[in-house]
């Protein structure tokens, strides 16, 4: 057992990661303080509530192919989970086709001999790969276009990526291709573009968990769990310094709006940015040198959440839990529809749409007014005919740093080179996460990588199995 019974643990963050952790061992018995930074717990998860709307930050679906896990969710929420269908669209040459992208649908957006020419690209591609794929591949370029072939980068993989992540796809790192596409069997895929109503991959799933309520629902539902357990939780804080004393317990420094404080604690988990973490602790311990020779870039993001009130009595704009938008010249990247996951999210008579701009301080659109934001965003939607003209009621802008871990090519030795650095000096302080991490997962996967590290610090599993290295997002 490394983590006492009698010990206090320190948790940094008050995200899923953070709070799912610290309810866990709340639950087996340990003194648990959380600190989050915002003003309410959740972090990427909570849900922002304007009057009668609410909007999540990113929209959030709860699926997992484990049982347990979603098992652990429903004990927590109960009745407020809803089942909710996945139904997204992609807007690719003028027209809106099934993602993720299948065959035969997204044929039908090219001529015959153009349809013709990314069936035949992808097939050789695959044929290639199939049978000679033992070149290791560096980039997200490399990835996808040895296995689906340069027309479909060109057409979808290429344009959407580097829309996300706002550099060329030769800099990224092919585990994001790995981590992020599944690769079809060739022979399905053939079938499946011949024969119409062909099953699609058991990969792709279906329907997904929502609360009732937004997302936010979750972790503050784990918040008040944990106080209800004796745990704190503190919001509006932020870590301004860390001391790992002679005796091997911590002293955290926090700053917040009622002032500051000095935390003891026994233990200290971080869910927290890398880098942030990095220059918290102790300069004399080399901190401070691995943050500045080692830094880790995140993606940030801003949040356009338009309310809206349709013409005609029309309750929707359209059916899709996501609908993403690939084109550089548009400005974002991707909506979804609140009021389809939930009729709570949107007030009667009217619907929402909360539409993602993939940018990052310092670039244009993230320095940009809200209201040219918002107008520019309408006018797109409009001149597309995805949006209705007249339709906007009102907006608000949230701006998200942080949102995001980019895989560089290099990332992951620089990501080992952390770790290996906070492993061989602060024994007690542990990594849990996505942002803690620095490794995409859901929130099925930030879970399940919070009861891995639970169960192996209260002594149920002998080895730390870190999820976040073999997490593939389905």
């Amino acid at each position: 057992m490394i983590c006492k019974p009698n010990e206090h643990v320190i948790l940094l963050g008050g995200g899923i990661a953070g709070l799912a952790t610290g309810l866990e061992l709340a639950r087996k018995g340990r003194r648990v303080t959380i600190i989050e930074k915002g003003s309410v717990v959740g972090g990427l998860a909570r849900t922002y509530v304007k009057g009668d709307f609410r909007f999540d930050v990113g929209g959030h679906r709860f699926h997992s192919p484990k049982p347990e896990i979603i098992g652990w969710v429903q004990d927590l929420m109960g009745a407020d989970l809803l089942r909710v269908p996945r139904i997204s669209h992609i807007y690719l040459q003028g027209k809106f086709v099934d993602y993720p992208v299948r065959f035969p649908n997204a044929l039908s957006i090219f001529s015959p001999s153009q349809a013709a020419h990314v069936l035949s690209s992808y097939a050789a591609a695959a044929m290639r790969h199939r049978l000679n794929g033992h070149t290791p591949d560096v980039s997200f370029e490399d990835w996808v276009v040895k296995r689906f072939g340069r027309a479909m980068y060109d057409v979808f993989f290429g344009p959407y990526t580097e829309k996300v992540w706002g550099i060329p796809c030769k800099e990224l790192s092919a585990d994001w291709a790995a981590q992020r596409i599944s690769l079809p069997n060739l022979s399905e895929t053939v079938k499946r573009a011949l024969v119409p109503g062909s099953e699609p991959p058991a990969t792709i799933i279906s329907h997904f968990w929502y609360p009732i309520a937004g997302f936010g629902m979750i972790p503050d539902r784990m918040a008040s769990e944990i106080q209800r357990l004796g745990g704190r939780v503190i919001t509006g804080a932020g870590v301004t310094g860390m001391v790992l004393l002679p005796d091997g317990r911590w002293q955290v420094s926090i700053e917040g709006k009622t002032g500051s404080d000095v935390l003891d604690g026994d233990r200290v988990i971080s869910s927290i940015p890398l880098n942030l973490l990095l220059r918290a602790l102790p300069a004399a311990s080399g901190a401070h040198d691995i943050e500045r020779d080692f830094q880790l870039t995140y993606r940030d993001m801003v949040l356009l959440f338009l309310a809206l009130k349709l013409p005609g009595g029309r309750t929707q704009v359209s059916e899709d839990s996501w609908t993403y938008f690939p084109q550089p010249e548009l400005l974002c990247g991707r909506t979804h529809e609140p009021r389809n996951w939930s009729d709570a999210m949107a007030p009667e008579g009217y619907t929402s749409l909360s539409a993602e701009v993939f940018t990052s301080r310092g670039e244009t659109a993230w320095d940009t007014p809200d209201e040219q934001l918002v107008a520019r965003a309408v006018r797109e939607f409009e001149s597309i005919g995805f949006l209705p003209a007249n339709s906007l009621h009102d907006a608000w802008v949230l701006r998200v740093p942080f949102a995001y871990p980019v895989y560089y090519i290099g990332y992951a030795d620089k990501v080992r080179t952390v770790k290996d650095f906070l492993a061989s000096r602060f024994t007690n302080l542990h990594l849990v996460g996505r942002t803690g991490s620095f490794r995409y997962m859901n929130s099925d996967g930030v879970i399940e990588d919070a009861l891995a590290l639970t169960t192996y610090l209260t002594g149920e599993r002998d080895e730390y199995i870190d999820v976040s290295r073999t997490y593939k997002v389905d």
